[in-house]
């Protein structure tokens, strides 16, 4: 599973628990998304961005031309 360059953030494990208290392990997965960016030297590279540093503004989304 890959992690956001910029926040790092990954998979988070843990447990689902049913009402008699039984534990099963899962895994909570955050909304990576692969993404085209520009970064600081202005050069335009595809890298893994979860879509909350998408919402707030972190990167810049490189813009594509058809």
């Amino acid at each position: 599973m890959a992690k956001c360059s910029v926040c790092g953030k990954g998979a988070l494990v843990g447990h689902n628990v049913s009402h008699s208290g039984r534990k099963t392990k899962t895994r909570y997965l955050p909304n990576i998304q692969k993404v085209k960016i520009v970064d600081e030297k202005g050069t335009i590279k595809r890298t893994y961005v979860c879509a909350k540093c998408l919402k707030a503004g972190k990167v810049k989304k490189a813009i594509t031309v058809k």
